[in-house]
């Protein structure tokens, strides 16, 4: 028998998108999940779609209804249920492509064969779609001019990881070693790939694995990446890079880091200052520095 993956969504107030994910999972030539929920709370109709559909379809769990405070919180919650070998991460907006199950199954199991007793995390590209499912651009990485294997890179994963949890899929080593996810994670997605990286288990595989729907209650967007639409996105960019930067100097500060060996203070010239200069996304890198530098 095929064993059993487990897919792990964290929910709240999805109630617009979320039947058209699930069902989008439902569709998967690979039958053997469990889908795993963990809703925040929510104030909308989500846990009421979320029952009905568990209703006809016992694959799918929903764990939690209480507030938890936090997509990493959350994440957390729903994680702690996982009990399979192989974990999926899911959006609760977006659509996964046929068959995604299957392929990235495959090419995660070849990794794993050349990578024996190692924790592992596989993410892959992604297709951007607007508010009603039409196609935004081919290729996430693309359109938003950056390198997927810059996430291999020591250092790049601490401050500006563009690895979304949506597209990826991880051993239960990894999980073991990286739960419960801490709250100085600047997010769930990036702590695993850390954590990854840490054994040389990260690996990027050139697939879009779904539809990454994008919309205003979007907690990370990939759209709008023209003048236009940065002057509309500036203040929120801002207020995102400056979180962020009080998020890394916490792990930085951490008395048991281990992704940067160096003081703290050392880190915006040493890692973010290059990328100013010859890097992707120059203008955020130097909002970080300057940020890091007064905060």
């Amino acid at each position: 028998m095929t064993e059993c993956v487990d897919i792990i969504m964290a929910t709240y107030n999805g109630e617009k998108y979320i039947r058209e994910q699930i069902q989008s999972i439902q569709a998967q030539p690979f039958t053997n999940w469990i889908l795993i929920i963990s809703d925040d709370y929510s104030q909308d109709d989500t846990v009421k779609i979320i029952k009905e559909m568990q209703g006809l379809d016992k694959r799918i769990e929903l764990v939690n209804c209480e507030k938890q405070g936090g997509i990493v919180e959350n994440f957390n919650k729903a994680l702690s249920f996982s009990k399979s070998q192989y974990i999926f991460l899911a959006d609760q907006d977006d659509i996964w492509v046929e068959n995604r199950l299957n392929i990235m199954l495959d090419n995660f199991k070849k990794i794993e064969a050349d990578n024996a007793k190692k924790s592992i995390l596989m993410f892959t590209d992604l297709e951007l779609i607007d508010s009603d499912g039409n196609i935004i651009a081919e290729s996430f990485y693309q359109y938003n001019d950056l390198n997927p294997y810059t996430n291999m890179k020591p250092n790049m994963l601490i401050w500006r990881s563009t690895v979304y949890g949506c597209s990826t899929l991880f051993n239960r080593k990894l999980l073991e070693e990286s739960f419960p996810i801490p709250n100085y994670a600047s997010m769930h997605d990036q702590w695993l790939a850390l954590k990854a990286h840490m054994n040389n288990g990260l690996f990027y595989y050139d697939y879009k694995s779904l539809k990454y729907r994008q919309h205003s209650n979007n907690a990370v967007g990939g759209a709008g990446n023209g003048f236009i639409g940065k002057i509309k996105k500036s203040k929120r960019n801002f207020k995102s890079i400056k979180l962020n930067v009080e998020k890394v100097k916490k792990n930085l500060n951490y008395n048991e880091n281990q992704f940067y060996s160096l003081p703290s203070y050392f880190f915006p010239f040493q890692v973010v200052l290059p990328t100013i200069i010859l890097g992707e996304k120059r203008l955020q890198s130097f909002l970080f520095f300057i940020i890091f530098i007064l905060l």
